[in-house]
């Protein structure tokens, strides 16, 4: 019979609260399941604050180890998204300081399958449009779209996990949403806008 913790998923991810709780104790096998559910949109938020492929690699292997790291910091009683993203934001910050520029994009390798060469590199050359016109927004407007369409967070999720209130959320999503539209069109996505 399983006990009432083992059956208790996290509202946020569905990780079980053993794996959480496993994870704080320093279980080597529960940083693995923790790595394979999250390395997807880790990646997707570090192409998006970093602005290269390379940089977001590095940056997404980090975070694992960062957590990992001070997981002691980590209250398993807790949900463990806010807590864990807002750490990936923390030294996505940390490294976006020391830079002082704005990164420079580079072609990120588009795999299609069974699609045509011309689609390909349309859609290739979109996402660099978009990377571009999001390396031109602010941090805060960044972090935000990127909780919100990489991790799929909800508006009460990305509040608690940067730590502001709801209505600032709504705020920034619209602004980033504008200052992106306004990035996009001058980085030459003037077609793409409707």
């Amino acid at each position: 019979m399983l006990s009432c913790i083992e059956t208790i998923k996290e509202p946020m991810t569905g990780i079980d609260r053993d794996i959480t709780q496993r994870f704080h104790d320093g279980d080597l096998k529960a940083l693995e399941e923790i790595i394979e559910n999250y390395q997807g949109s880790v990646f997707g938020i570090g192409l998006k604050l970093m602005g290269t492929v390379e940089d977001a690699k590095d940056y997404s292997q980090d975070v694992f180890v960062h957590a990992y790291e001070k997981r002691q910091k980590y209250d398993p009683d807790r949900p463990f998204e806010p807590w864990f993203y807002k750490l990936a934001l923390n030294l996505g910050r940390q490294r976006l300081r020391k830079r002082r520029e704005v990164p420079r994009s580079e072609s990120m390798p588009v795999e299609m399958v069974e699609e045509t060469a011309e689609r390909s590199f349309i859609q290739g050359e979109r996402q660099d449009l978009v990377r571009h016109a999001l390396q031109k927004l602010k941090p805060k407007y960044r972090e935000c779209l990127a909780l919100r369409f990489e991790a799929d967070m909800q508006l009460h999720e990305i509040a608690q996990t940067l730590g502001i209130s709801l209505g600032t959320v709504k705020t920034r999503l619209r602004r980033g949403l504008m200052a992106f539209k306004e990035a996009y069109v001058k980085v030459g996505g003037l077609n793409e806008v409707y």
